[in-house]
């Protein structure tokens, strides 16, 4: 098997898809592999510390050295910190590779299994992070997450090429933000998901039309199209009546359709060979796209839960 170069998720889904490995018996590995205490560090800026006692898990090597280095012998002693990589951090042709940890190999292969299951309903391979979530609340007691919401921007830099897609691009945010909801229970402390409705100010607010019709002409477009100017322009006119839409005239809408068929707009799985939306790679369109995504997320955490306001 080729080496998988770095940042190709999708690489991952393609050769596990196709060659599925033999399945691991979750409830059988949790009697092999049982954390009392779990804590995950998302990639987010802020400082962040190990936990002082229980497992830390941390992503992609250069946080792992990072806290190798801050811990005291007493934290040192005290607590685990494991490092997930994925294959292409990593230099491996395998989907994850786990340090820190001496069923490594076990927890790498756990892993690949639950990024198998979840991609079909995704529409991609997910995230280390919702990985490695969804896998803990399953082998530990306790599982507190930090440094992560499960919505990094898309807003792109004004000096980055229109041909350079970001690496977030890739994942399903809104999808997985969906699966994790899910994932709640007594066991999952998580103060960085829940997220509040977007205070607009009131002058600055459209009409109360439905924001869904809207969206509905940007997916109905086809994606491999290149627009004419008119035709971004109009686009792009949509995208700021969207991103000034008040988070009340969103709910109600809401309840009126079926959001997952709105997920598709805001990520690309395999940018270097399909087509991306052109908004998705463009520096203006990209600035209105976080606050139409963080609607489309509060939408979905509050409809019909009671764990959430």
């Amino acid at each position: 098997m080729p080496k998988i170069e770095q940042h190709q998720s999708h690489t991952h889904m393609l050769n596990h898809l196709s060659k599925p490995q033999p399945r691991i018996d979750l409830a059988e590995l949790t009697a092999q592999i049982h954390f009392e205490q779990v804590t995950i560090i998302g990639n987010a800026s802020g400082v962040w510390q190990p936990a002082a006692a229980g497992a830390t898990f941390v992503f992609n090597g250069t946080q792992y050295q990072q806290a190798q280095a801050n811990l005291t012998q007493t934290q040192f002693n005290a607590s685990q910190l494991i490092n997930i990589a994925n294959g292409g951090f990593a230099d491996s042709q395998y989907a994850f590779v786990v340090h820190g940890h001496e069923r490594g190999p076990l927890l790498a292969r756990a892993l690949t299994q639950i990024a198998t299951e979840l991609t079909p309903t995704l529409g991609c391979w997910p995230s280390s992070g919702l990985t490695t979530i969804a896998l803990m609340v399953q082998l530990a007691n306790t599982v507190t997450v930090q440094r992560m919401s499960l919505l990094p921007s898309l807003q792109r830099a004004e000096e980055l090429t229109a041909a350079h897609h970001l690496p977030c691009m890739v994942h399903n945010w809104l999808g997985e933000r969906r699966l994790a909801k899910a994932l709640f229970s007594h066991r999952l402390v998580w103060d960085e998901f829940p997220l509040l409705p977007v205070d607009l100010q009131a002058s600055n607010t459209v009409g109360n039309d439905n924001p869904f019709l809207l969206l509905d002409v940007l997916r109905q477009k086809p994606v491999d199209a290149k627009p004419s100017l008119q035709a971004r322009h109009e686009q792009l006119n949509s995208l700021v009546a969207l991103s000034q839409t008040s988070t009340r005239t969103w709910q109600y809408y809401a309840q009126q359709v079926n959001l997952t068929d709105y997920e598709s707009l805001f990520f690309n799985h395999m940018p270097e060979t399909k087509p991306s939306y052109w908004f998705l790679m463009d520096y203006e369109a990209s600035q209105y796209l976080d606050i139409i995504r963080h609607q489309l997320a509060y939408c979905q955490q509050v409809a019909g839960s009671q764990s959430f306001p």
